[in-house]
């Protein structure tokens, strides 16, 4: 049992286990959504929204926010300690390997800001907050950035993420120190292709009807 506590006080923790208890914090965002997506009727009946109708879209607004908070302090956990809490610009300064890590940092996570910038101009909150599912007239949009990539804002934040740990990161080949944008791309392309992809099964399930 010492040596149980005496592990589990050791931090960052080693890459399997960080890979685990991270993939278990941030993976409940996307089931969520998923279920969301695919079960809109039972969602509304657990969440208290009606069967019908224009859905209050305040619970989706407190989810959204409930899960930025759980990543920041996600991150803040990992990279923190990383850094020793510091914003160590000498060494990201120190070389033209940790410069252009920087500087492709910072481009990816400035195109990623644009990406999620531009889906809330293009469908608005409601839109981004499930308001389509939850019985909301969503206009349909095939401009920008849709016209680029099939699910932008995903991409943006998958972006973000893998900008702000190569912005920081010691080297290129460090792939423990990539471990939240890791875990971050796995749920995301999980979203992409299998928890919020193809038909809704509720209607599917009413088309056998």
């Amino acid at each position: 049992l010492h040596l149980t506590v005496r592990a589990l006080m050791v931090w960052p923790l080693p890459f399997p286990q960080a890979l685990a208890l991270y993939g278990t914090v941030l993976g409940p965002e996307r089931l969520v959504y998923g279920f969301v997506y695919h079960y809109t009727p039972s969602f509304r009946r657990l969440a208290g929204l009606g069967e019908k109708g224009k859905a209050d879209l305040t619970i989706m607004h407190s989810l959204v926010s409930t899960f930025k908070v759980v990543q920041i302090c996600a991150v803040a956990s990992d990279l923190g300690p990383k850094i020793n809490w510091s914003f160590p610009l000498d060494r990201m300064l120190g070389d033209e390997s940790s410069m252009a890590r920087l500087a492709l940092g910072a481009a990816f996570v400035v195109f990623g800001q644009i990406l999620n910038v531009s889906i809330y101009k293009a469908i608005g909150s409601v839109g981004v907050h499930y308001g389509h599912e939850l019985g909301h007239d969503v206009e349909w949009c095939t401009g920008w950035p849709f016209t680029v990539l099939r699910n932008p804002q995903y991409i943006g934040v998958v972006l973000t993420f893998w900008g702000i740990y190569l912005g920081l990161s010691p080297s290129w080949t460090d792939y423990e120190w990539f471990c939240i944008p890791l875990v971050i791309s796995f749920w995301y392309t999980m979203s992409c292709n299998i928890l919020e992809a193809g038909t809704p099964r509720h209607k599917i399930g009413k088309k056998k009807a």
